[in-house]
């Protein structure tokens, strides 16, 4: 029996050092994420006082004892939410990009105020389209305000939508709020357009698991667009429409420099050649990158003398148009002259930007932080504002039809009757 006992004794010793020494480190991240911050961002008190920003590091310094390690994670995610008050500095936060996490199976989207399922595993299908009820018996108006003020990247209510929904299926989340206990079992409740409810149950996954589930998803593409194959080009391709007299460019991510130069001269040759008038650039999904890459295509298609500069070059955005790419569609507007469809972008054309990062000694949590104060436009406003407002509804969004790209070919049609 002796044997047993030593070696609980010491489990219990060794286990209470180093729960002690974990308090220790995160005092030490705190610190040091203060200082790195005061340091580093450029203006941190623009909208958090410092007076509170200090109220906030003390109260969760004498908190440690009675946390977990994710849930002090989660309570910096709130405290630098407040840094721009989830309005004016998206850039400053705690995006969680370098932490292992699970996941459960689902995507949703809010349109007017209800969480839509718009991919499910296949096991669930019957899901899909359905309206997000609760997690575990708790309301999702409850859960969505509480995550709400945690999420990154937040600089209006189009982004705000957009990430609530992204963080609301991260376990590790709905646990440090005291939302699940068990990530693994835990039950999704849902309610159709009939107001029948019915309920799942789901397990977290982490991001390589979920890579292997096969998915039923809303798909959200247009029949006149030939989507690009091309897995290493899928973010960044163009096609023509009417007899090539349309170029459709689908621009959902940066591609390295020597690549978007190489696609712009592509670009540039197809408009030459086939003489072509009217212009999309899709920059819907969009979250970011450099502006300075998108400037580069803009300098080709400015030299395209075929195009109709007059009236018909069109931009896409909507709610996921963040930071770069919402940048890139202002240049475009005054550079090319272009019409902006859609709806109002994720990032506002005012304000904090230009992302820099450092990650926490101990606990390695990644930080970012604004470097710059950008200001694209003469007036304040949430989001980008589009010269064509077309909202999102779910009707024409659960019957795959994309009423911002109709709007814009409608347009183009009646140019050449």
């Amino acid at each position: 029996m002796k044997p047993i006992l030593i070696s609980v004794f010491c489990l219990f010793i060794f286990n209470g050092f180093s729960y002690a020494q974990n308090k220790k480190e995160w005092l030490e991240d705190i610190e040091y994420y203060k200082k790195t911050l005061e340091d580093k961002h450029i203006n941190l008190y623009h909208t958090i006082s410092k007076k509170e920003f200090n109220t906030e590091i003390k109260t969760l310094k004498h908190k440690l004892s009675t946390l977990n390690n994710f849930q002090i994670i989660v309570e910096l995610m709130r405290i630098t939410q407040k840094i721009g008050a989830g309005a004016g500095d998206g850039h400053t936060s705690v995006p969680l990009w370098n932490k292992e996490l699970n996941k459960y199976p689902l995507e949703l989207i809010n349109l007017d105020g209800e969480l839509k399922v718009v991919s499910i595993t296949s096991k669930h299908q019957q899901c899909l389209g359905k309206t997000l009820k609760s997690i575990n018996g708790i309301p999702v108006e409850e859960i969505y305000k509480k995550v709400s003020k945690l999420t990154p990247f937040t600089e209006n209510n189009y982004s705000l939508m957009d990430r609530t929904c992204s963080y609301m299926v991260i376990s590790e989340i709905l646990k440090a709020l005291h939302i699940i206990t068990n990530t693994q079992n835990v039950e999704f409740t849902f309610i159709d357009e009939q107001g029948i409810n019915m309920s799942i149950i789901l397990k977290a996954y982490s991001k390589d698991a979920l890579t292997k589930i096969n998915y039923k998803k809303i798909k959200n593409t247009h029949s006149s667009i030939a989507v690009s194959k091309d897995e290493k080009n899928k973010n960044f391709w163009f096609t023509t429409l009417n007899n090539s007299k349309t170029v459709y460019i689908n621009f959902n991510a940066y591609p390295l420099k020597d690549d978007i130069t190489n696609f712009s001269k592509q670009i540039y040759n197809v408009i030459e050649t086939n003489k072509s008038k009217h212009l999309i650039i899709d920059l819907r999904d969009n979250h970011g990158g450099d502006f300075f890459k998108g400037l580069i295509l803009a300098n080709y298609l400015n030299a395209c003398n075929s195009i109709n500069w007059q009236s018909n070059v069109y931009v896409l955005i909507n709610r996921k148009t963040y930071s770069a790419a919402m940048v890139n569609a202002i240049q475009f507007k005054q550079i090319l002259h272009a019409k902006l469809v859609g709806e109002p972008t994720g990032s506002n054309p005012n304000g904090y930007q230009d992302l820099g990062q450092f990650s926490l000694p101990n606990s390695k949590l990644l930080i970012t932080y604004s470097k710059r104060k950008f200001r694209f436009q003469n007036i304040n406003t949430n989001g980008l504002q589009p010269d064509v407002y077309i909202d999102l509804k779910w009707n024409s969004y659960k019957n795959n039809k994309d009423d911002v790209l109709n709007w814009v070919l409608k347009d183009i049609a009646k140019v050449e009757l």
